[in-house]
C-alpha cells in the first residue's frame, strides 16, 4: 500500500471521493450530497474519528431502503426462493417484482439498489482499512489491527454478499480516494472474488478477539469471521477447508445452542451464546446518506399481520403454506418461526388491542394463514416504540445452528470431522431427544433441517438451492420452485441477478459483462 499522510484537509476531501466514486449507480452522483459535514480542522485526528470511520462501515447492514426501494435481504432469499409470498397482496410493488423471475430484469431499480447496498459497504471497508494503516498516532495498543481486521470482516461479508448474488463482480482492492484511481474495472471471476474473500477472513480470524473480549458488543470477533469463513468454504464445495474452520469455532469454547429457540429472536437474549455476529439496532435512532434510510429494524413492521392503530404493519413476507407444512408439530421452532392460530402473544389483558389469540384465518387472498414470527415484537414493545417504523430488536447474520449444520454438511460430503454430532445438536434442540420426527444423518436430511432451522432470517434460502442444484448436477433448484408454483424460473438465467443495466451503460461500452440469459 503507497504511503499516504492522512491530513485533516485532505482527509475531508478523501472521504467525500471515497464515498461518491464507488458503491453507488455512477448516474446518480450528480444528486448525492455528503452524509455528514466535516470540520477540516478536526477531522481524523484522534483514534476515535478513525473509529467513527469503522462504524460508518459498519452501517450498510442496517440501511433498509436505497434510492427508494427496500433492500432487506429476505426479498432475494426468501421471497424469491420457496419459503416466503412478497405480500398478502398486490399493492406492494417491489416485492411483487422479486416474487417473480421475469420481472427480475437489468434495468429493475431495486436490483440496482442491493447492489449499491453492498459496494457502498465496500467502498466504506476499504476507506477504513486504508485510513487506520496509515495512522500515525494510535494510543490504545492493538488498537490499529483491530480496526483493520474488524473492516476486512466486514469487506469480506460484502463481497461474499455480491459474489453468492451476482457471481463474479468488479473487484476493488483498495479505497478510491482520487478520479485519478482506476474507477472502472472488468468483473473478476467468481474464484478470484472468493480468493479475495478467503484472505480478509483468514486474516481477520488471526487478529480479533474472541467473543466475550470483543471492542465493543456487537463488533467482529475471530468467531464471526471463522463463521462466515466456513460458509465461503462451502459455497466452493471446499468441504475440508469448511470442517475445518467449524472445527475452530467449536474450539473457541465460547457457543453453544440456546436451549430455548426463541431466545434467538428476543430483545432480552440479544448476544447470547449462540449469536457469532448479528445487526445491532437500536429504538429512535435515524440517519440518511446518500440516498439512504437507516433506522431501527423495520422487519417487524414488515413481516406482521396488517392492523390498523396498534400495530402500524403491514402483510409483506408472508411464509408459504409449504414451508409452514414442513415442520412437525413436535418441532419446537415452528411456533417460534410461524404465528399459528391460538398462539397467545402479548400479556393477559391485551386482547382487545390486538389479535390475541392468534385468529384461525387471516383472509388473505393467497390462502395462507401465519406471519413471520421471529420479527414479531410485543403490543407491550411495540407501545413504547420511540418510533412506529423502528425496532430495537437484533437482526441475526450468523448463528452457531448455521455452523453446525456447515459442519455436518461438509462433514457428510467427504470433508472428515465428526458431523454426525453436530447435527444431532440441532436435531435434539428442535425435536427433543429420541423423538422419531426427527430425519437421519443424510445430505437431503441436513439440507432440510438447514431450510427449517434458517427458515425466514433472510441471509441463505435461495442461494443454498442454487449452491445444491451445483453439486448435484441439477434437479434442486427448479422442483423446490415449481412445487410452490414459480415455473417462470429459467435457468441459467435466473441462478444469478443481472447486473445492474445502469452499471453497464456508465462503464466503458463492452467493460461490465452481463449475466447470461438476461
Amino acid at each position: 500500500m503507497k504511503d499516504i499522510k492522512f491530513k485533516p484537509k485532505k482527509i475531508a476531501k478523501l472521504l467525500f471521493v471515497a464515498l461518491l466514486i464507488l458503491g453507488t449507480a455512477c448516474s446518480d452522483i450528480e444528486d448525492l450530497q455528503p452524509a455528514t459535514s466535516i470540520s477540516v480542522d478536526t477531522a481524523f485526528e484522534t483514534e476515535n474519528a478513525v473509529i467513527s470511520s469503522l462504524n460508518a462501515a459498519y452501517d450498510p447492514l442496517q440501511w433498509q431502503q436505497i434510492l427508494g426501494n427496500q433492500t432487506f435481504p429476505l426479498m432475494a432469499q426468501g421471497t424469491r426462493a420457496d419459503d416466503c409470498h412478497s405480500q398478502s397482496a398486490s399493492f406492494w410493488a417491489i416485492g411483487a417484482q422479486w416474487d417473480q423471475f421475469n420481472t427480475i430484469i437489468p434495468s429493475l431499480p431495486a436490483v440496482a439498489s442491493l447492489w449499491a447496498k453492498w459496494y457502498r459497504g465496500v467502498s466504506r471497508a476499504n476507506f477504513t482499512i486504508e485510513l487506520a494503516s496509515n495512522y500515525e498516532n494510535f494510543e490504545t495498543p492493538g488498537l490499529q489491527d483491530q480496526i483493520v481486521s474488524e473492516a476486512r470482516f466486514l469487506r469480506g461479508l460484502y463481497y461474499f454478499e455480491l459474489v453468492k448474488l451476482w457471481g463474479g463482480v468488479p473487484l476493488f482492492e483498495e479505497a478510491v480516494t482520487s478520479t485519478d484511481q482506476e474507477i472502472f474495472k472488468p468483473r473478476a471471476s467468481a474464484s478470484e472474488v472468493y480468493a479475495f474473500i478467503e484472505a480478509d477472513l483468514q486474516a481477520a480470524a488471526a487478529i480479533l478477539p474472541i467473543k466475550g473480549s470483543e471492542r465493543v458488543q456487537g463488533s467482529a470477533t475471530s468467531g464471526a469471521a471463522l463463521g462466515l469463513l466456513t460458509k465461503v468454504y462451502l459455497y466452493q464445495e471446499k468441504w475440508s477447508e469448511a470442517v475445518n474452520a467449524a472445527d475452530q469455532v467449536m474450539a473457541q469454547g465460547v457457543y453453544s445452542l440456546e436451549s430455548d429457540f426463541r431466545n434467538n429472536f428476543l430483545q432480552t437474549t440479544e448476544f447470547g451464546p449462540e449469536s457469532l455476529f448479528e445487526i445491532n439496532y437500536q429504538d429512535g435512532l435515524s440517519a440518511t446518506g446518500p440516498g439512504t434510510t437507516q433506522e431501527g429494524s423495520a422487519m417487524w413492521r414488515w413481516s406482521f399481520p396488517f392492523l390498523s392503530g396498534t400495530y402500524p404493519s403491514f402483510n409483506n413476507f408472508i411464509p408459504r403454506q409449504d414451508l409452514v407444512d414442513f415442520f412437525d408439530d413436535s418441532d419446537q421452532r415452528k411456533a417460534t418461526t410461524f404465528l399459528l392460530p391460538g398462539q397467545v402473544l402479548n400479556s393477559p389483558g391485551l386482547a382487545a388491542l390486538n389479535f390475541d389469540p392468534v385468529p384461525d384465518n387471516f383472509g388473505y387472498a393467497i390462502g395462507v394463514n401465519t406471519g413471520a414470527k421471529k420479527y414479531f415484537l410485543t403490543f407491550e414493545e411495540v407501545q413504547v416504540l420511540l418510533g412506529p417504523p423502528s425496532s430495537p430488536l437484533n437482526e441475526k447474520v450468523l448463528r452457531y445452528a448455521d455452523v453446525l449444520l456447515m459442519h455436518a454438511e461438509a462433514s457428510i460430503m467427504g470433508g472428515g470431522g465428526d458431523g454426525a454430532t453436530s447435527f444431532q445438536q440441532i436435531l435434539d434442540r428442535a425435536y427433543g431427544p429420541g423423538n422419531p420426527a426427527a430425519p437421519t444423518y443424510t445430505v437431503q436430511g441436513v439440507r432440510d433441517e438447514r431450510r427449517r432451522e434458517l427458515a425466514t432470517e433472510g441471509w441463505n434460502r435461495f442461494t443454498d438451492l442454487v449452491r445444491w442444484d451445483a453439486v448435484d448436477g441439477g434437479g434442486v433448484i427448479a422442483p423446490a420452485l415449481a412445487a410452490v408454483g414459480k415455473t417462470d424460473f429459467v435457468a441459467p438465467r435466473d441462478l444469478l441477478l443481472p447486473i445492474p443495466q445502469q452499471e453497464i451503460d456508465t462503464y466503458p461500452a463492452g467493460m461490465l459483462e452481463q449475466n447470461p440469459g438476461y
